[in-house]
C-alpha cells in the first residue's frame, strides 16, 4: 500500500488580511503557491516527525509568527505564510528538494 498516491503533500499558501475588514472581524484571503510532495507515506509517522524536526529548526522557528501549518490524517499538510513572507516559499521548496530522499535522514551526518 505504498505508492505515490499515499505520499504526504504540502500545500503552500500565502495569507493576507482583507483590506477594510474590522479588526474584530478580520478576514483573510489565501493564495495557492505550490504543492510539494514529501518523501514518505501517510503511515510513516516516525519519518514525518523526524523530517518536521528539521523543518521546524531551519524554516519555522526562524520565521515564527509568520508561518503556521496543519497536518491532516489523510496526508495533506497545509503550510500558511504571511503574504510579506513570499520569498520564504523558495526556501521551503529548496528544503523539500534537499530533504526529499529517504537516505538523507539516515546519512545526513555521514561522510562520503
Amino acid at each position: 500500500m505504498s505508492g505515490p498516491e499515499n505520499l504526504y503533500r504540502m500545500l503552500v499558501l500565502l495569507e493576507e488580511p482583507v483590506s477594510g475588514s474590522k479588526p474584530e472581524d478580520e478576514k483573510k484571503v489565501h493564495e495557492f503557491m505550490d504543492e510539494l510532495v514529501l518523501p514518505f507515506n501517510v503511515d510513516e509517522i516516525d519519518q514525518l516527525n523526524s523530517w518536521f524536526d528539521k523543518f521546524d529548526e531551519q524554516i519555522c522557528i526562524p520565521n515564527e509568527g509568520h508561518i503556521k501549518y496543519e497536518i491532516t490524517s489523510d496526508g495533506i499538510i497545509v503550510l500558511i505564510l504571511d503574504k510579506d513572507m513570499e520569498p520564504l516559499v523558495s526556501k521551503v521548496r529548496s528544503f523539500v528538494e534537499m530533504h526529499g530522499n529517504r537516505e538523507d535522514d539516515d546519512d545526513e551526518n555521514g561522510e562520503d
